[in-house]
């Protein structure tokens, strides 16, 4: 089913402000946002859920039934048609996390960090595992592009257009999609590849990026757009 912003906000004047592209198989890369196995499934003990139950069954059924599916089929067709994939994690390097920002030290678990870079819970997910091909950039922050290599590596590799999926939708997904739409990238959020802990949140973080920084589509639609990009002569 089409996710169609103007249903959400029916005041706001997508005719003047909303950004719109065509999608250049030869141009684009998809990039997979922090889908770390350590991070993929609420426990149903956790703080979390034990003081919002309801999330668990939302996050968790999407997650399994929706977003891993559907990146698991971009992943399969990016790679078929030979183009980019990037893959990010994040969290702190080191085991105490001391180089994370005190915003984020604060929202540690008691004893300290669950996972770092040395740990299996930061690796991507197994099923969506990166290729030696695929690129992988480690970061500190929500954001892809901030203090980190992503920007001149897209730029090294002729990218000029992004189809983003992942995790949060409100955080580190439109922390990475609205400075790519800043720094002159095509970018599109696909919806169906996306999650975070509520509905509502996702789609307010979905209308944040439609309004005027750039696209929102569909598995099936990303797909059909490059298919017929590369039958172009």
């Amino acid at each position: 089913m089409k996710w169609d912003p103007r249903k959400l906000d029916t005041e706001w004047p997508f005719d003047i402000f909303a950004t719109d592209f065509a999608l250049d198989a030869k141009s684009t890369a998809l990039i997979v946002v922090d889908m770390q196995g350590g991070e993929l499934t609420i426990d149903e003990k956790s703080p979390l859920a034990v003081r919002y139950p309801r999330i668990v069954d939302y996050w968790n059924q999407r997650v399994e039934h929706l977003v891993i599916p559907n990146i698991r089929r971009l992943i399969d067709f990016f790679r078929a048609q030979n183009i980019k994939i990037v893959f990010t994690r994040n969290g702190n390097v080191t085991s105490t996390g001391d180089e994370m920002t005190e915003r984020l030290r604060l929202k540690m678990p008691p004893g300290g960090p669950r996972m770092h870079r040395g740990s299996d819970g930061y690796k991507t997910d197994k099923r969506l595992a990166p290729t030696d091909a695929d690129l992988v950039v480690d970061k500190l922050t929500s954001g892809g592009f901030t203090a980190s290599f992503l920007d001149p590596a897209l730029r090294n590799m002729g990218v000029r257009g992004i189809v983003l999926t992942g995790m949060l939708t409100d955080a580190c997904v439109l922390g990475t999609a609205r400075p790519a739409a800043e720094l002159g990238y095509n970018t599109l959020i696909c919806e169906d590849a996306c999650v975070t802990f509520t509905q509502r949140a996702h789609d307010e973080a979905l209308l944040m990026h439609a309004r005027m920084f750039g696209r929102i589509g569909t598995t099936d639609e990303v797909i059909s757009e490059l298919t017929a990009g590369n039958a172009q002569p």
